[in-house]
Order: structure tokens, then C-alpha cells, then sequence
């Protein structure tokens, strides 16, 4: 008995379809199965071929958790500054202060001074800083000149870093979060701020980073509207604040500025800048009061900045 061709039923809604459909299951069983090497193909009906392939779908799972809100955020950014400054009892660090002039020339940034420091400090007032080296380009001999302070106060609160989220300056800001990013375990926020009024001219704004594993901030940028002090500075181009981890904490780490004074000072320039980067930390090691005798309550480390204008 001769054998039977398979045999297709096909819907009565597509009548017209049936020797398409025949047609291309030869040319696909044709494809996907050739004929064995040295043998033809069989030629009273088409070999098929069956893909065997699984499926596996899954449900999708709606998580409902309510976002960390502004406010909550601000309020734990207090008290994550605040935990950090109440847990640090002392410390001691290296800062390096430069000066960079012709900051915008054509031969490039070129050193003008650089003073190294080694600083300590004690709750709750004692601080005591030794200078370990001091460089400047163009010594002055008849002792005028101008003067970059860094003061170096007793306390551990780094106000430079969080001066917008104290408790007591939030009201003269406004606050609104720009981005989220997940970084590794935790979340870090970046948070924008400026002067709640229009006529605060002088105040700055800029945006934080702030690291939700301690709520503490991280990296800060500043800008001005108008310089704070005009008389000096024409303008304050850009400000960058940042922290790093020594221990189990996060302390200051580097201060750039780069700024334009309104009248330029020969063999200075007009552009230059300010840099100060604090490393080699010690924390919380027990330094003795007598370290601190005699002291003052103020730190002072000097990098000198001018061209000695007599008569100035």
C-alpha cells in the first residue's frame, strides 16, 4: 500500500489559503532537515521538522515603597553631620595651600606659592598648627605684600562643607533634588540649593552629594551670582568642596577656587587659583593638652599673594 500524504484541514474562514500553507512546510522542512549525504530525499511527501523550545514567562511584581521625601532628607543630613562632628574627639592632618597665577594664560597655570602645615585640633577650643615649609615664586624683600589666609577653627563641623543644611541657615535656602544614583549597597542623592531670596546676591548656591549610608555630604559645589567681596575679586568662577573616607569617617579632603581679581597685579596676572588639600589624617588618637599649650583658639596658615606694592 502506497503511503498516505498527510493530511490538512484548513479553517473555513481562510479558504484560499491551503496550497500557500502546503507550500511553505516543504520549504521550511526542506531547510531545517536536508536530505542525508549520498541519499535523495524522499519524493512521496515532505520530512518535518519540530522545534522543541520552552517558554517561561513571569509575572511582573508591583514593589510599593514610598520615596524619601525633601524634608527627610534634609532633616537626616543634619543629623548625620551632626553624629559625625559629636563622634570626633580629635585629629591631626597635613594641609597644603598653592596658588596658582595666569590660571587663564597662555603658558598655563605657573606656582606662585605654596605653604605646607601640619594641624591639630581637640575639642572643645584647642588647635595648634606648625608650618613644615614654606615656597613662594617671587620672595618680597621689603616684607609688603598681600596675604590668602586659612583659618583653621577648633571645631569638627566643617561648616564649608555644610553651611546651607545647618539647621539654624536651611530657612535662608531652597532646596530640590536633581538626580538619584544607586552606587553599589546605597544611595547617593544629589541635592540643589540657593538663596530663598532674590536679594541675597552675595550668597551662594550650588548642588551636594550626599551618601545615604551616613547622610553625610561628599562633594559640594559652589557658584556666586555676584563676588562677595567686589572691591577684590571680580568674580568667583567655580567652587568645588570634597570629602574622602579616613575610617570610619568622612573628612575634608580638597578646596579648589578659581577666581578673577578686578584689577590685575603685575607679573600675577588677573585669573588665578586657590587650591588647599588636607590628607595624612589621625583621628581620634588622644592627643595630650600639652601639645596645644600657649595656643590660641585660631589656626593661621599664610600663602602670600601680591607683587610687594610699596606704599600699599
Amino acid at each position: 500500500m502506497p503511503p498516505q500524504r498527510p493530511r490538512f484541514r484548513m479553517s473555513q474562514r481562510s479558504p484560499g489559503l491551503a496550497p500557500l500553507a502546503w507550500a511553505a512546510l516543504v520549504a521550511l522542512a526542506a531547510a531545517l532537515v536536508p536530505a542525508p549525504a549520498g541519499r535523495a530525499a524522499p519524493a512521496d511527501g515532505p520530512t518535518l521538522a519540530k522545534e522543541d523550545t520552552m517558554h517561561t514567562d513571569v509575572s511582573t511584581v508591583l514593589v510599593r515603597a514610598p520615596r524619601v521625601t525633601l524634608e527627610e532628607i534634609l532633616d537626616r543630613v543634619a543629623r548625620g553631620e551632626a553624629r559625625r562632628d559629636s563622634m570626633l574627639r580629635d585629629q591631626s592632618f597635613t594641609a597644603t595651600l598653592r596658588v596658582m597665577r595666569d590660571s587663564e594664560g597662555k603658558k598655563g597655570p605657573i606656582l606662585f606659592a605654596e605653604s605646607v602645615s601640619r594641624v591639630y585640633k581637640k575639642k572643645p577650643d584647642m588647635l595648634r598648627t606648625i608650618e613644615l615649609r614654606q615656597y613662594e615664586e617671587r620672595p618680597d624683600k621689603d616684607g609688603n605684600h598681600d596675604e590668602v589666609d586659612a583659618d583653621f577653627s577648633p571645631g569638627m563641623g566643617e561648616e564649608i562643607v555644610n553651611f546651607a543644611f545647618r539647621p539654624d541657615n536651611r530657612k535662608n535656602f531652597r532646596f530640590s533634588i536633581e538626580d538619584r544614583k544607586l552606587l553599589g549597597d546605597h544611595l547617593v542623592y544629589t541635592l540643589a540649593f540657593e538663596p530663598r531670596s532674590a536679594l541675597a546676591v552675595f550668597e551662594p548656591s550650588g548642588r551636594v552629594w550626599v551618601d545615604t549610608k551616613d547622610f553625610v555630604i561628599v562633594r559640594q559645589e559652589i557658584e556666586f551670582r555676584q563676588s562677595p567681596v567686589p572691591l577684590f575679586l571680580k568674580d568667583i568662577k567655580h567652587m568645588v568642596v570634597e570629602r574622602e573616607r579616613a575610617g570610619e569617617f568622612w573628612v575634608l579632603s580638597r578646596v579648589l577656587i578659581r577666581m578673577e581679581l578686578t584689577i590685575p597685579i603685575p607679573k600675577f596676572g588677573r585669573a588665578f587659583d586657590f587650591a588647599m588639600a588636607m590628607s595624612d589624617y589621625t583621628l581620634n588618637s588622644g592627643l595630650p593638652d600639652s601639645l596645644f599649650a600657649g595656643q590660641g583658639k585660631r589656626g593661621h596658615s599664610k600663602v602670600r599673594v601680591g607683587a610687594g606694592r610699596k606704599g600699599s
